[in-house]
């Protein structure tokens, strides 16, 4: 084809193409001219510059359908392509395009008139579903903005969106701070093309929308501790299309408890029971655990929240630490102000008693009865009648005569290391009774003889201050009179036993009497006297027998001869003689015996004679 006849298609095509003028429409004319505009602050987005240049193979210079191709290709980024065949005069531009066409008016759509009129225009800015603000290029002049309302006639027949502009995100929203557990986050939305009037948020973790967490602000729970952490956000616009864009992901760091000041309660002393309060955390931990501490030195097993102090803590600090721990935060650990220990005050749960019977010179022991504190030592006060007995503090005590009558008791002193001492005193005893001893045999010392005195040793005293009464017996029977210790034996004790009888008396205990033994019965010592006169084949015996104390008695004689026989010869008022016959010449050894009597004591005599 020639260059000539191409060049007449061409303006053929093209005159295909051109648009008639708008139809009358209800609208305020912003600026007009571009200069006029440009100067005003709405812009032609250079087209002036570029109107020379075919845009969609439309026809050039002032007219609707070549502005408007400039617009979608220069500002909303299609191609320098016709989209379809039917896009061609502006009133076809709808028809062809119908997919794609509403009455939705968006921020870079193309307003349409094709039932009303054959024109299309670049919509700059959606004010509400009823307004629109338009800019266009005409035949009929140069350039222009305008506002349009839906009130009246001239409303465009529908909105053709070839490609929508769409609210771009130009900075990514923030997070607004290190995602930690518990920390509320105050993020950005970043920045648009056209900030949006409206977002729509939705936090993700790992890449997943957590539920309920749409709002712009969040603080991380511990359920996202450790995960990555993302804030989507969309953007939308009256008539923009919404844009979307989501930060930077940042793992979430566990948070951190505020650790409250926990506290010790209690009396603070050995054996009395402390109790730790964990003070006021933020926020709340799940669980605390306790360690006890005494002089800075942890207990083994002081892990509850009571601690009883021990006897070796009296006059030492104690305090407790405190941990709290909670899922998705990191534990904290917080020490009360340490608390020093008093000496414990011991407590008679049972009190000391006197064991034993009270009565004098019985002992008496002391029962300390039971404490509240364990490792004690006790000393002791005894009392009588309720007076300090002075030396009395041994664990027994030994009533004397003086507290016949009295009542006994006994004041315990309890102390050990850890504790104050603390005293208590038993009930008073019974009164104390008489006491009882034992005493010792007494025993008869001395001869039984007429004219001897003999005595009563009545031994070792039973107890000290005890003393001694006596009392002779006769065959027993008690002599009158004869209570001395001694006495001497009379002519009536003679064939009688004698026996002593003591009674012991001491201060504040019943008297004791014991009785000695019976003695042999009493006698006069009996002397015999013999002289002897040999003769041949004969002795003749002189005698003479006498009873201490009493007269000479009548007596048998007995004689015996050493190796051979015996003769019994008498005598009256304690003399006589008498020879004994048939005696062989030579030495010979006699013995005379006088038997004796119940009251006379027997004698013997032994002599030697030599016969001729």
């Amino acid at each position: 084809m020639s260059r000539s006849r191409f060049a007449l298609a061409v303006l053929f095509f093209a005159a295909l193409l051109v648009p008639t003028a708008p139809a009358h429409a209800a609208y305020t004319m912003i600026c007009t001219g571009y200069a006029s505009c440009t100067d005003k602050g709405y812009s032609s987005s250079g087209y002036s510059t570029h109107k020379g240049t075919s845009y969609w193979n439309m026809y050039t210079g002032t007219n609707c359908t070549n502005y408007v191709a400039y617009r979608l290709v220069t500002t909303n980024g299609m191609p320098n392509k016709r989209p379809k065949a039917g896009v061609g005069n502006a009133q076809d531009w709808g028809t062809a395009m119908a997919s794609v066409t509403d009455s939705r008016p968006s921020v870079g759509s193309v307003a349409w008139w094709g039932r009303t009129g054959r024109h299309v225009a670049y919509v700059e800015k959606v004010v509400s579903s009823t307004e629109v603000w338009v800019s266009e290029s005409n035949w009929s002049g140069a350039f222009d903005w305008r506002k349009i309302t839906k009130s009246g006639s001239g409303w465009p027949d529908g909105f053709i969106h070839f490609s929508d502009q769409v609210l771009k995100n130009t900075a990514r929203p923030t997070l607004g701070g290190t995602p930690t557990v518990g920390e509320a986050l105050s993020p950005s939305v970043g920045k648009w093309t056209v900030m949006g009037n409206k977002y729509v948020y939705q936090w993700t973790a790992d890449g997943k929308a957590i539920a309920g967490a749409t709002a712009k602000s969040y603080t991380p729970t511990p359920a996202v501790v450790g995960k990555d952490l993302a804030l989507k956000v969309t953007a939308s616009r009256s008539g923009w299309d919404s844009g979307t864009a989501s930060s930077t992901a940042s793992e979430v760091q566990p948070g951190t408890v505020a650790p409250g000041t926990p506290s010790v309660s209690g009396s603070a002393r050995v054996d009395e029971p402390l109790t730790a309060s964990p003070g006021v955390w933020s926020p709340t931990p799940t669980t605390f655990s306790y360690q006890w501490s005494v002089a800075g030195t942890p207990v083994a097993g002081a892990t509850s929240t009571t601690f009883v102090p021990r006897p070796a803590d009296a006059g030492r600090a104690v305090n407790v630490s405190v941990t709290g721990v909670r899922t998705g935060y990191v534990p904290a650990a917080s020490t009360s102000p340490a608390v020093t220990i008093s000496a414990g005050e011991l407590r008679s749960t049972a009190p000391p008693a006197v064991t034993g019977t009270p009565a004098v010179g019985a002992r008496l022991a002391a029962d300390p009865g039971t404490w509240s504190g364990s490792g004690l030592s006790y000393d002791y006060q005894w009392l009588v009648a309720g007076t300090t007995v002075p030396g009395a503090t041994s664990s027994t005590y030994t009533p004397v005569a003086a507290d016949h009558a009295k009542t006994v008791s006994v004041r315990v002193a309890a102390h050990g290391v850890g504790y104050s001492t603390t005293s208590a005193t038993s009930a008073p005893s019974a009164k104390v009774a008489t006491g009882t001893f034992s005493a010792p045999s007494p025993t008869i010392v001395g001869a039984i003889r007429l004219g001897s005195t003999p005595s009563i040793d009545p031994g070792t005293p039973p107890v000290p201050g005890a003393t001694a009464t006596f009392q002779w017996l006769r065959d027993g029977v008690a002599k009158a009179k004869a209570t001395a210790a001694s006495r001497t034996i009379i002519a009536s004790d003679l064939g009688k036993k004698l026996s002593g009888r003591v009674t012991w008396s001491a201060p504040g205990y019943d008297p004791v009497t014991v009785t000695s033994a019976a003695t042999a019965a009493a006698k006069a010592t009996a002397a015999l006297k013999v002289t002897a006169t040999p003769a041949k084949g004969k002795v003749t015996f002189a005698v003479s027998l006498s009873a201490t104390g009493l007269a000479s008695p009548d007596a048998s004689i007995v004689v015996a001869r050493r190796g051979g026989g015996h003769k019994t010869f008498t005598i009256k008022a304690g003399r006589g003689s008498y020879t004994l016959k048939g005696q062989s010449a030579g030495t010979s050894t006699y013995t005379l015996t006088y038997a004796g009597t119940s009251t006379i004591t027997s004698a013997t005599t032994t002599l030697t004679s030599r016969i001729k």
